[in-house]
């Protein structure tokens, strides 16, 4: 399987909620690297979600209905039209940060970032209007306290 690379353009003709584009970008971003399996990616996808806001009132019941809308849509539009509508949604409802750090920490979640997540992790944070200096200090913000966690759990 090929590495994925983010769509050009012509998104759906549906209207993606905050929580399902967002939702669909961090899908997107389990398969980055074009591998089949993503169970890391996808657990550190979930991880992420029930960390923000958007998401807090959501049970394991409404994140499963999440997953198969996007899904759904997937089916019936074709991913490169649903990963399209969801950056235009993301960039319209100010979101796009989150966006991007939901998809900067599955990529990373299997300790990995070889060139061509990079180059996918730089096109994403282009296309939802980040600048650079932006993207590094999330990025440098998420790995950071997962850093912190992790000496905390060792001292333990």
């Amino acid at each position: 399987m090929s590495k994925r690379k983010l769509p050009r353009g012509g998104g759906t003709q549906v209207a993606l909620s905050p929580e399902l584009a967002i939702a669909a970008i961090g899908l997107f971003s389990v398969y980055a690297d074009g591998e089949a399996t993503g169970d890391m990616e996808a657990e550190a996808l979930g991880e992420m979600l029930s960390a923000i806001d958007l998401y807090e009132d959501y049970s394991e019941e409404d994140f499963a209905a999440l997953g198969t809308e996007v899904g759904n849509l997937i089916n019936e539009e074709g991913i490169e039209a649903v990963v399209a509508q969801a950056i235009a949604t993301a960039r319209d409802e100010g979101i796009q940060e989150a966006a991007f750090a939901v998809a900067a920490y599955v990529v990373a979640a299997d300790g990995e970032v070889p060139e061509d997540e990079q180059e996918y992790i730089n096109s994403l944070f282009q296309a939802l209007g980040i600048s650079e200096n932006r993207a590094n200090a999330i990025i440098d913000e998420l790995f950071s306290e997962e850093d912190e966690e992790n000496e905390e759990d060792e001292e333990e």
